[in-house]
């Protein structure tokens, strides 16, 4: 039912009235008013329900005219029920950010900021502590002590080598004289000899016991008693005769044992000679010896190195090529371990890293994806990429699994900057 028609105002008239009074007072107002008094009562109200039933009318015609005015949908509108829609930031090739590792001041800043910068670069360096330049000194002379060592053992090895040589040809001259004089001693001789010896030595003893025995009953006599002073000299010729014969068997013993020690020391002689030649093998210098001196020069220059690492950390140089995008210290500035010096950037190419690609829309990407980009800076334009990498580490944001992933462009003209924000429009 139509507002603007007869009954359709006759319908909203007693709406109203009925929002006006309700439909309880309105019979009981009907019941008291009788007469001329309930015409009139009707008359105004039929006259306000009136005025005020052409004004809702007028304003529902024009709501219901506009409400009626055909929405044209534009027939082009784009289908994205294909697509995987999300988030994404401009990032640059490479980026780092070059924090501190050590504790120092400021000495001096060599770079600005927007300047290019190389591999290895100086950009700042820190005082260095006078502690650490005073053992690179001490080390400096450790280094150069063993390194001369080494070089001496290098210069005079062939000397030693042939020294070590000689000792081999004089041990093995000597080992030769000791076997032919072995050779050339009659053992069995030797043993008769000695044995014979040995049975006058026995019979001499007994004979200077048997003087000693006559000598004693004569003692009782003077001194220069003759009959005790020949019993005295025949003590005396019995010990000289028992002395002789036991240098006599000593001398036979000593001969046979000195051709033994001969024998044997002389071996080892030729022994201990070529174990010290052998440590020579196929270099000039003993083994043992370049071995050492090589370890000694290995641990001045590990220590010399852990130093000039030291000092090192006081020179804050660029691990990539780039351009210096941030730098946030200036020189007199005391800085910590930890502390973020510079960020720097390459900016030859430039990537799309995503920022809400969640886990539900994850498993729909795969590598080598087509991707349509619309950056917000350029609102007119789109570009081509291709899905490069899937970042296996994910990153929480808002309670929700989030797995990057980065886009390489493909074509791109435009001049894009770092962080500006772009939508991501993968083909399922």
């Amino acid at each position: 039912m139509l507002p603007d028609s007869p009954s359709g105002r006759y319908w909203l008239m007693n709406k109203i009235t009925f929002s006006l009074f309700g439909i309880h007072e309105w019979k009981l107002l009907k019941e008291e008013l009788e007469g001329s008094m309930y015409k009139k009562i009707i008359l105004t109200i039929t006259i306000l329900g009136l005025s005020i039933l052409l004004g809702a009318c007028d304003t529902f015609t024009a709501i219901t005219t506009r409400q009626a005015t055909p929405v044209v949908y534009d027939s082009v509108k784009e289908d994205t029920s294909g697509l995987i829609i999300a988030e994404g930031e401009v990032v640059p090739k490479n980026d780092i950010q070059i924090i501190s590792t050590s504790n120092g001041q400021v000495l001096e800043v060599l770079v600005e900021e927007g300047q290019t910068v190389e591999p290895g670069q100086v950009i700042l360096r820190l005082e260095t502590p006078v502690q650490l330049l005073a053992e690179m000194k001490s080390s400096q002379l450790d280094q150069l002590k063993a390194q001369q060592a080494m070089d001496d053992l290098l210069l005079y090895g062939n000397l030693q080598k042939q020294k070590a040589y000689q000792r081999v040809l004089d041990a093995q001259t000597a080992r030769r004289a000791a076997l032919a004089a072995w050779d050339a001693f009659d053992e069995d001789q030797y043993d008769e000899d000695l044995e014979a010896v040995k049975e006058d030595v026995i019979d001499a003893r007994k004979e200077l016991e048997d003087a000693i025995e006559d000598l004693k009953d004569f003692l009782v006599l003077e001194e220069d008693n003759p009959q005790r002073m020949n019993r005295q000299e025949d003590v005396d010729e019995a010990q000289l005769d028992l002395n002789e014969l036991e240098r006599e068997q000593a001398a036979l013993e000593q001969t046979h044992e000195q051709l033994q020690l001969s024998l044997a020391l002389t071996k080892a002689q030729e022994e201990t000679a070529w174990h010290e030649y052998r440590k020579f093998k196929q270099q000039d210098v003993p083994d043992d010896q370049f071995k050492l001196a090589e370890e000694q020069l290995a641990t001045a220059n590990a220590r010399m190195d852990a130093i000039e690492g030291s000092i090192a950390d006081f020179e804050i140089t660029t691990p990539i090529e780039g351009i210096l995008v941030k730098l946030d210290v200036q020189e007199g500035e005391w800085i910590y371990a930890g502390q973020m010096l510079a960020v720097i950037a390459d900016f030859s190419t430039w990537y799309v890293e995503s920022t809400d690609t969640n886990e539900l829309e994850i498993v729909d990407v795969q590598l080598g994806d087509t991707v349509t980009l619309e950056f917000d800076a350029f609102p007119d334009e789109t570009v081509r990429g291709r899905v490069i990498e899937i970042k296996d580490f994910p990153v929480m944001k808002y309670n929700d699994v989030i797995y990057p992933i980065r886009i390489e462009l493909v074509d791109n003209e435009l001049k894009l900057r770092w962080k500006m924000t772009a939508i991501i429009k993968i083909e399922r």
